[in-house]
């Protein structure tokens, strides 16, 4: 599954143009996207709105109805006139072109006709009837596909079985804090499931939910990945390197100093640069599924310039063994240079920009 076509409305400080992702001169579509621009030009806003609609994309292929007025996405998307993305295709379940959306319906409408050869799902609302009340149609083909692809969301989101259904990672700069844990701490915790289909990193003084927690469990749960996770980890750390093993009775991860016999410290400890190279690669390794879509904010906050061109390489690789698709902003000119050469620099522009 990978984004073939961004539409916004008059969202925010987007422009009301089709962001196209694919490749000018091969036509194919483009597997590493990055969006640059001035200040409030709108890329987190564009991040977002993939997520959010994702999010929205669950909730109808489980309920079958309207978002309902409280739900994080539907605050969101109601704001503007209309959002939508255009995926190249959901494997296993539908090889063609499918579009999700949310918007008024008179925009829903203008541009199911124009993309008529696209199958559509989503919710368009009329601005009409009484205030508080407006009309709502929900998209919903009534296909055998969309069925197939309802239960295998209800399996992937109950348990821990295999499931060959794509994911959304986002990953906000804005959200990637890393908060100290000082509820429930060491306590063993099963990993929250609903991760498997939208994965965001989750502020939480509370240990369940804790990145930590996570890798700890993965260590009981998937002993091999935990491993290769922790040796992806320690390539990026100078002079100290993460300890797979936990001591008994303790239940933390130790990071341990390689140039201090017996030194130690937790990974609280870890420099900001490294907490946001422990949170992506360790998100992006332990959640994302086949044709999975990664969305980054600043994927090189706080890391030192000459680490930045290998983690990208190293999120990368990651991400094109499951044969995804990444789509990140930065302020970095470095990594501007890199995408101008190795895949596709979106530059957004301000309203009234020429």
């Amino acid at each position: 599954m990978k984004i073939r076509e961004i539409i916004a409305q008059d969202v925010g400080p987007l422009m009301n143009e089709p962001i196209i992702l694919e490749n000018n001169w091969s036509g194919e579509l483009e597997t590493k996207v990055l969006f640059t621009g001035p200040n409030g030009c709108g890329k987190s806003t564009l991040l977002r709105g993939m997520a959010l609609l994702w999010d929205a994309v669950g909730y109808w292929l489980d309920h079958r109805k309207s978002l309902p007025m409280k739900h994080e996405a539907k605050i969101w998307l109601q704001q503007w006139t209309g959002f939508a993305l255009i995926l190249d295709r959901i494997l296993p379940f539908y090889a063609t072109p499918v579009g999700v959306l949310f918007g008024t319906l008179e925009w829903a409408n203008e541009l199911r006709e124009r993309y008529s050869s696209v199958v559509w799902i989503g919710e368009a609302v009329a601005r009409t009837g009484k205030p508080g009340q407006p009309k709502r149609e929900l998209i919903l083909p009534q296909e055998k596909w969309l069925e197939e692809w309802s239960e295998q969301r209800k399996k992937m989101i109950l348990s821990h079985d295999k499931v060959d259904c794509p994911n959304v990672i986002y990953l906000d700069a804005e959200e990637r804090r890393w908060v100290q844990p000082k509820r429930n701490i060491s306590e063993p915790q099963p990993d929250v499931l609903s991760q498997r289909w939208l994965t965001k990193y989750l502020v939480s003084e509370d240990w369940k939910g804790q990145l930590e927690a996570s890798l700890i469990t993965l260590k009981t749960t998937q002993l091999h990945r935990y491993h290769k996770i922790i040796r992806n980890l320690n390539s990026f750390l100078i002079g100290k390197e993460i300890d797979p093993d936990i001591k008994p009775g303790e239940g933390r991860l130790r990071v341990r100093l390689k140039n201090k016999r017996g030194g130690y410290h937790s990974l609280d400890d870890l420099s900001a640069g490294e907490h946001q190279v422990l949170i992506l690669i360790y998100l992006i390794s332990r959640w994302q599924q086949p044709g999975g879509i990664v969305l980054i904010d600043e994927p090189d906050l706080y890391l030192h310039p000459s680490l930045v061109d290998s983690f990208l390489s190293t999120l990368e690789h990651l991400i094109s063994e499951q044969d995804g698709q990444l789509l990140m902003t930065s302020h970095s000119v470095d990594v501007w240079n890199r995408y101008d050469n190795f895949g596709m620099r979106q530059e957004l522009k301000l309203q009234g920009e020429e």
